[in-house]
């Protein structure tokens, strides 16, 4: 049986964001944040209608499986909260938010384009990456009101999806960290540094499947779909290739008998992600992940390490390297230990 768990660790260290990359996500971030600051602080009292503009990170970003994808367009998500005190009946429709943020961000030739979507305004970077701006409405902190401009307002806080995932993972995460961000800085920054150093297995399946999707294109599950299943399904073991392969045969499992759906583990927990998929979808999703099933079985049991490394990169496409593959079956390969003992046998003069 061939180990092909050090292709996954060099997979891993392509399609994982660089130190270099996240500190340019971060800074065009906070620029971003800054100017949208000075923008609603340019508004007038009526236009602001008495709301106070806050910011929260979220998303793959914080939990530190966002990829690398193969056409360079990143999506960070980097939440927009204004607090205030009017409940559901009493405040603004979510479009009102919406333009609220439109208006706040100035200068827009700086970027190459700026789209009011449902769920969130859209700010593509000149460099090549879009920074999604989702809304929210917050009375209380640990309860805001996502602004959907088609299905209103919606109870969602994405703090929550965070803690649920590095729940999974034991790394000591704090919501605090997001919450508080001037008093747990250093020790939101400390935990980040720490993550990243243990690259936990979780995190990297996470990303095997959003690699695995984004291959795949348009047709495949979205991020945080692909970050449920992997985590409600996850088999951990030491090979990187043993467990990835495990935990596809699980979700493959849970979706056969439980149907194609995919339910958010926090509030809004009734809400199947799969729900507005097409069954065509569905169903190439679910071929896509048989296909990749029987090639993950095959490699696991194929002597041939270059064998078994060719029907990983079936799937997983050309960033999993098998240039250094060997050519040879694990079962033919020479005992040397056994030669070592045989020359000694042979040679009793040494």
């Amino acid at each position: 049986m061939a180990n092909c768990s050090h292709f996954f660790h060099h997979f891993n260290a392509l399609i994982r964001l660089t130190d270099d990359k996240r500190q340019t996500l971060i800074f065009e971030r906070d620029s971003l944040r800054q100017r949208m600051n000075t923008g609603f602080n340019m508004l007038s009292y009526e236009q602001k209608n008495g709301h106070i503009l806050e910011f929260y990170s979220q998303g793959s970003f914080v939990m530190d499986t966002i990829i690398v994808p193969l056409n360079d367009d990143f999506d960070l998500d980097d939440g927009v909260y204004f607090r205030g005190a009017l409940n559901e009946y009493q405040r603004p429709n979510p479009q009102f938010f919406h333009d609220l943020v439109l208006k706040a961000i100035t200068a827009p030739t700086d970027f190459k384009k700026i789209e009011d979507k449902d769920s969130c305004v859209r700010v593509s970077s000149k460099e090549g990456f879009h920074i999604d701006l989702p809304i929210y409405y917050a009375e209380k902190q640990d309860c805001p009101d996502l602004a959907h401009i088609k299905k209103g307002w919606i109870l969602s806080n994405p703090i929550e999806f965070i803690d649920w995932f590095e729940s999974q993972t034991n790394s000591g995460f704090q919501k605090a960290f997001l919450y508080e961000t001037r008093l747990y800085a250093a020790k939101y920054e400390k935990w980040q540094e720490d993550i990243r150093k243990q690259d936990c297995q979780l995190r990297r399946i996470v990303r095997y499947m959003k690699a695995w999707a984004d291959l795949k294109k348009g047709e495949m599950p979205c991020g945080i779909i692909m970050t449920i299943l992997a985590t409600e399904n996850y088999s951990e073991d030491t090979n990187d290739d043993v467990s990835f392969k495990n935990t596809l045969i699980n979700i493959r499992t849970k979706l056969q008998k439980n149907g194609i759906k995919c339910y958010r583990p926090t509030t809004p927990t009734n809400e199947d992600l799969f729900a507005s998929t097409s069954d065509t979808k569905k169903q190439y999703f679910m071929s896509a992940l048989n296909s990749l099933i029987t090639s993950a079985e095959k490699a696991i049991a194929e002597p041939n390490e270059k064998e078994a490394c060719t029907e990983w990169q079936k799937h997983l496409g050309g960033r999993f390297s098998c240039h250094l593959a060997k050519d040879i079956s694990v079962s033919t390969a020479p005992n040397l230990a056994a030669l070592k003992r045989t020359a000694a046998v042979s040679t009793p003069w040494s």
